[in-house]
């Protein structure tokens, strides 16, 4: 399935689905009003295509690639030409429409995207790619515990700490970034190495007193970074906050929390974030 649909604008709808397929007659009429049903657009039979909006046309795009009965399904960027509002939708019609069809016909798909919110929602298992090599491929939540490599980790948003290692305990190890101490999960690292400390914004918490209040992390390996906000940018729900705390960090939280501690461009703050949440790759 193309980036821009590539329909044949002198055929209808029905003729677009049934050009690839194998039938001919009456079972392969059969076939496409099959397919048309599974994806909900039966009543577009008998259109022509110029006349359809931008998703419908996405929808014949994939009912004809599936028309074909293909083992492996191939979606290259499929809504990256259509709005904001009109992918969500669709991406979620899609997702259901795909599980259903690729359990019936047995068929693997492959969904090819820039967009991380897309990958999350249409595939069950994520292969990252740099310059045409896969860096990582896993479960998502595998991929945001443990990205195997610094591209991965910026690919996904992560915090990005250059240091050295400075020690090593148990399940532990620390490294030194600009004069402060990261803890983070200890892996097959040496002290005196250079590494890289990633962690998600998301696990980073806001507070304007060093003491923790969650009760969950009373007990727990903790980071604790006094500094001062830099920058904010309210996304609905969402707030994206940059802070200075000898060196860059980004944090992502909830705006209700924003509010309640009355954070702006300016303030004193302290980041807070468990240790078991960062990783350190070789430098």
């Amino acid at each position: 399935m193309p980036q821009d649909c590539l329909l044949f604008p002198h055929l209808t709808v029905d003729d677009n689905i049934a050009f690839g397929q194998r039938e001919s007659g009456a079972k392969a009429g059969g076939h496409v009003k099959g397919m048309m049903g599974w994806l909900g657009i039966s009543h577009l039979a008998g259109r022509h295509v110029k006349g359809l909006s931008g998703g419908e046309k996405q929808k014949v795009a994939l009912a004809r690639a599936l028309a074909a009965r293909p083992r492996v399904l191939l979606l290259d960027e499929p809504f990256s030409t259509l709005d904001r509002v009109s992918r969500t939708r669709l991406l979620g019609e899609l997702r259901k429409s795909l599980d259903e069809v690729t359990h019936t016909l047995g068929l693997t798909s492959v969904f090819v995207t820039h967009d991380l919110a897309e990958a999350q929602l249409m595939g069950g298992l994520v292969a990252i790619m740099n310059d045409g090599h896969v860096e990582q491929v896993g479960t998502w939540d595998r991929v945001l515990q443990t990205p195997g490599s610094a591209f991965v980790a910026d690919f996904m948003g992560f915090n990005i700490l250059r240091g050295t290692l400075t020690a090593v305990e148990k399940c532990f190890a620390s490294a030194e970034v600009k004069g402060q101490s990261i803890r983070g999960v200890a892996n097959d690292l040496t002290v005196g190495e250079h590494v890289i400390a990633v962690f998600r914004p998301q696990v980073v918490s806001l507070s304007l007193e060093r003491s923790i209040r969650k009760p969950g992390w009373r007990q727990c390996q903790c980071n604790v970074l006094e500094g001062r906000v830099t920058g904010m940018r309210n996304m609905g729900p969402v707030a994206q906050i940059s802070m200075d705390v000898g060196f860059p960090l980004n944090v992502e939280t909830s705006s209700d929390l924003v509010d309640e501690l009355n954070i702006a461009v300016g303030t004193n703050a302290f980041a807070q974030f468990r240790a078991s949440e960062v990783s350190f790759l070789h430098a």
